[in-house]
């Protein structure tokens, strides 16, 4: 991970946890729903950004996983 992303993750978990702390805490129901909303649109930014990292590369290691096997032994040879 680079630094980019390595600060893009930081700020996203500081955010979600100031947001989680204010939504506590606030009384107001409107602006109670405004924090919520706006955890929530954090926390799936953060999740997409997570399944940009793992999944390319457990496709990859599945289709490349499975190709393996059908290879024939005398190929090599």
């Amino acid at each position: 991970m680079n630094t980019l992303d390595q600060a893009f993750h930081v700020l996203g978990s500081l955010l979600l946890i100031s947001l989680a702390v204010l939504s506590l805490r606030v009384q107001c129901q409107r602006l109670k729903l405004t924090f919520t909303r706006a955890f929530v649109a954090v926390l799936l930014v953060l999740l997409a950004d997570a399944a940009m990292h793992l999944l390319p590369d457990a496709i990859a290691c599945f289709i490349y996983g499975t190709q393996k096997h059908y290879v024939s032994t005398n190929f090599y040879e």
